[in-house]
């Protein structure tokens, strides 16, 4: 492993002393802050989990994304025990740094005499900006269009000054029929969603919970917990964010009694697209679509599966009366009353919100499970849920994404699988209409 980890490190360091000068080359020749990030044929070379199968991964992929032997673009990131080394405050304390720790981490103070400017560097060994140039004797090498003829261009000459054409990914045929998805297929992709989800919040971190009274008859309605759930949320940090935004924003579109016909308006369709417009651009959704394609469950082109998904997450059906009064969405991550109950309510986020403005009121927790689940009990005005249970620090596109899989692999019963070494399961149900539209779903 030593000897695997000095040889990712000389090349990572080898990259990133060229980039240091070469900003545009560094953005599209190095792997540092690109791990994971969708297919761009701009650029010269990629980081994410299919360069590897395409030969056309950067020349620091393995050491930055695979081996994780360095800090670039980790410093202060929170311990995970499958790391080679480690990039936090205290890695030095328990010495399990990565060899460049200190490099990236600590702050240095150079002195300035001890590497030329930056912009003699440039103007003299690189051809960053400097493409098409008139010929300059003063310079080491050179960047204009008889450089090759003279043998005197720079060494990153082709990288700036030679267009390139990147062939496309070349995706696998779609099956003619749907295929079938085993159990550890389901669990290998769960996890790969699990892992995935870069907007995932931490407890403990971002969001801090006082569990209070536990509730070992759901059917007593007592109120045991003074105190809200959540004591503490990094809203800056968490809410922030898009995919968290632009679900909040959909949250007070509708109405909590079932029965009512409910219409939505040009505003609300827009939050609606919206919302999958910015979940569509994570890598916990793109990884979905490619298992779910792959399987021929779902639209192959990107535009027909987010097509699909407002199908099953914001199709109108009725619970009551014949009325057009809910959608998949609503139920799952809003919550409604029917019958003089609460039904549905499934999110961390609007939990957090309603409990927040007084809408809710947290009675106490039925369970919390590992990786991250909980169940609670709680009254929404005068009605009570008994038992809602919801993934905690989960981003919304990672909500949407486990459900929809389990909902279009497994649905209306049970989605079992493993997950981050613990065994889950999750219930959907779908609506009377062939599945089209999504009932509920639940941890």
């Amino acid at each position: 492993m030593a000897s695997r980890q000095g040889l990712a490190l000389l090349l990572l360091v080898l990259t990133t002393l060229s980039g240091c000068t070469m900003g545009t080359f560094r953005a599209t020749a190095s792997c540092v802050g690109r791990c994971g990030e969708q297919y761009n044929n701009a650029n010269r070379c990629h980081c994410n989990d299919e360069c590897s199968q395409y030969g056309n991964c950067c020349s620091d992929y393995n050491a930055i994304c695979v081996l994780q032997v360095s800090c670039a673009s980790r410093c202060g990131k929170t311990y995970d025990s499958s790391n080679t080394c480690h990039c936090n405050d205290r890695c030095q304390e328990f010495s399990n740094c990565c060899d460049d720790y200190s490099a990236f981490c600590v702050p240095t103070t150079v002195p300035p005499t001890t590497l030329p400017p930056v912009s003699s560097f440039v103007a003299t060994m690189s051809c960053a900006s400097r493409c098409g140039e008139t010929y300059d004797t003063s310079n080491t090498c050179h960047c204009n269009d008889r450089c090759q003829e003279f043998n005197n261009c720079c060494d990153d000459y082709n990288a700036f000054c030679v267009p390139t054409t990147v062939p496309p990914t070349t995706l696998p045929p779609v099956p003619s029929s749907p295929l079938p998805v085993t159990s550890a297929e389901l669990s290998s992709i769960a996890d790969d969603l699990w892992f995935g989800d870069v907007n995932f919040a931490t407890e403990g971190v971002d969001f801090t919970l006082n569990l209070q009274s536990y509730v070992s008859n759901t059917a007593v309605h007592t109120d045991s917990s003074s105190s809200r759930l959540f004591s503490y949320m990094n809203e800056n940090g968490v809410l922030s964010s898009p995919t968290y935004s632009t679900f909040v924003a959909i949250l007070n579109n509708y109405i909590a009694q079932t029965g009512n016909t409910e219409q939505v308006t040009s505003a609300e369709s827009a939050e609606n697209e919206a919302f999958l417009s910015e979940i569509m651009k994570t890598p916990v959704m793109a990884k979905v679509h490619d298992f779910l394609r792959w399987k021929g469950i779902v639209p192959y082109n990107e535009d027909d599966f987010k097509a699909r998904l407002s199908e099953i997450w914001f199709g109108r059906y009725s619970r009551q009366n014949g009325k057009l009064d809910t959608s998949g969405f609503e139920h799952v991550f809003v919550g409604e009353v029917k019958n003089g109950q609460v039904t549905g309510m499934h999110s961390w986020v609007r939990f957090y919100l309603a409990e927040k403005s007084g809408v809710f009121d947290y009675s106490g927790y039925v369970y919390k499970k590992q990786p991250g689940t909980i169940g609670v009990q709680f009254r929404w005005g005068s009605v009570w849920k008994n038992l809602g249970g919801f993934f905690l620090g989960t981003s919304p596109e990672f909500d949407v994404a486990i459900y929809t899989l389990c909902f279009l692999t497994r649905p209306n019963g049970q989605c079992q699988f493993n997950m981050a070494g613990q065994q889950m399961r999750i219930i959907t149900y779908s609506w009377l209409d062939r599945g089209r539209y999504l009932a509920s779903a639940y941890p």
